[in-house]
C-alpha cells in the first residue's frame, strides 16, 4: 500500500467519525448488554453503590421504592420491572412481599439476579426477553422502567412499548417510569474525545483505539454519545441515544397512546415534580 492510499484511507475513516447521523438511525443497545465482556462490565457498573454510571445509587434505589410502596401498597401486587438489570429494584419490592417479574436481554445480568435472589431466599421470576419483541406477563397492578431507559427508545419504540404495558396491566394498573429532562439537556456539550482503550479498556479485553463523540439535537432534545471502536482484527460503534422531556410532552404522547397520567413526580422522593433536577417519574394509569 502506498504513503497516498494510506493516507486516503485515513482520512475517510476520520471522515467517518464526522458523518451526519439521523436521531434512532442506528440501536445498538444489544453490544451494551449482550456482549459478553461489556455486558460484564455493565453489570460492575450497576453494582457499583457510589456512582450512577449504570444505576443510580443504592440510597437513592431505596428512596424510590419506599415512596412507591407508599403509593401502591407493594405487598402481594404484581409488578412488572422491565429492564431489571441486577435485580436491584425487584429484590427490594420482593423483600417488601410483591410478586416481581424481572424483564432484562442481558444474559449476564439475569444470571446474576437469579443467583443473588436464591442465596437471599426471595422469589423473583426473572426472564432473559426483549420488551420490544416479547410479550409482558399479564395481570400487572404496576410495571416499571427504571433510569430514564424510555429515552433511548425511538418514538416508533416508545409506541410499541406503550402497547406491551397497556396489553399487561389490569384496567386501573400504573406504568412507572422516569425520564431526563430538559433542564439536563441545557447542561451538556459538544464534545469528542480520542483515547488508546478509551474508558481505561471497557470496550474491549483486547488493545483498541476508541472514539467517542457527544452531538447535540436541539430541536429535538436530544444527545448521542457515539463510540467507535477499533481493534487490530475489528470495528464497532455504539449510538446512545437520549430524548429529553418536558412533563407536558410526555403526558401527551401516553395520552395517546391511550394512558391517562396521573402523576409528575421527583424521582427521589415521589413529591410532586416542580423542575430544576435532570429526571422526573410519571405515573400512567390504563384506563
Amino acid at each position: 500500500m502506498t504513503n497516498s492510499t494510506l493516507t486516503t484511507k485515513i482520512y475517510e475513516f476520520f471522515e467517518e467519525t464526522q458523518k451526519e447521523i439521523e436521531p434512532f438511525s442506528a440501536y445498538t443497545a444489544n453490544v451494551l448488554w449482550t456482549d459478553p465482556y461489556i455486558s460484564q462490565n455493565m453489570l460492575s457498573n450497576h453494582l457499583e453503590k457510589g456512582n450512577d454510571m449504570a444505576s443510580r445509587r443504592h440510597e437513592i434505589i431505596r428512596g424510590t421504592i419506599s415512596w412507591m410502596d407508599k403509593r401502591f401498597k407493594i405487598a402481594q401486587k404484581n409488578i412488572c420491572d422491565l429492564g431489571c438489570g441486577p435485580g436491584l429494584y425487584a429484590s427490594l419490592l420482593a423483600e417488601l412481599g410483591a410478586r416481581v417479574t424481572g424483564i432484562d436481554f442481558s444474559e449476564t445480568s439475569i444470571l446474576y439476579a437469579k443467583n443473588e435472589a436464591l442465596q437471599r431466599g426471595l422469589h423473583v421470576d426473572y426472564r432473559v426477553s426483549d420488551y420490544l419483541h416479547d410479550d409482558i406477563r399479564g395481570n400487572q397492578d404496576v410495571v416499571m422502567l427504571i433510569y430514564g431507559d424510555i429515552c433511548a427508545l425511538s418514538p416508533h419504540q416508545r409506541d410499541t412499548l406503550y402497547g406491551r404495558v397497556l396489553g399487561a396491566l389490569i384496567p386501573g394498573g400504573t406504568f412507572v417510569f422516569d425520564v431526563f429532562s430538559s433542564e439536563r439537556y441545557s447542561s451538556l456539550r459538544e464534545a469528542a474525545t480520542y483515547d488508546h482503550n478509551l474508558m481505561n479498556g471497557f470496550w474491549s479485553p483486547n488493545e483498541y483505539f476508541g472514539f467517542h463523540r457527544t452531538r447535540l439535537y436541539p430541536s429535538e432534545k436530544i444527545s448521542l454519545d457515539h463510540y467507535m471502536i477499533v481493534e487490530r482484527h475489528r470495528k464497532f460503534e455504539v449510538f446512545n441515544w437520549i430524548k429529553h422531556f418536558e412533563p407536558a410532552e410526555i403526558s401527551d404522547e401516553l395520552s395517546k397512546a391511550g394512558f391517562e397520567v396521573t402523576g409528575i413526580v421527583d424521582v427521589k422522593g415521589g413529591e410532586p415534580w416542580n423542575g430544576g433536577t435532570d429526571e422526573f417519574a410519571i405515573l400512567a394509569r390504563k384506563p
